[in-house]
């Protein structure tokens, strides 16, 4: 598998909670665990932009789906 930042062969992979992109361990910048089993992930690329960055650094239990790629889509606001 490449990683989807660097082209590198990775062997195993973390998703960037705030690009989506499947990353190596070398372009992960920080991780953090927001509870026992929520765990963020954000990419050097992302740490670069200063508003992912504030939303990974202010993320809290209570507003875990803070990354547009784990949003959820409820089935009201898709047919409204």
């Amino acid at each position: 598998m490449l990683c989807e930042r660097c082209k590198r062969e990775i062997y195993k992979y973390e998703v960037c909670n705030y690009c989506g992109r499947k990353i190596g361990q070398e372009c992960v910048k920080s991780s953090r665990r927001v509870s026992k089993s929520v765990r963020l992930v954000i990419c050097k690329d992302c740490w670069s932009d200063i508003s992912k960055r504030r939303a990974f650094k202010s993320a809290k239990e209570t507003d875990v789906l803070v990354a547009p790629v784990l949003a959820p889509v409820s089935a009201h606001s898709a047919h409204s």
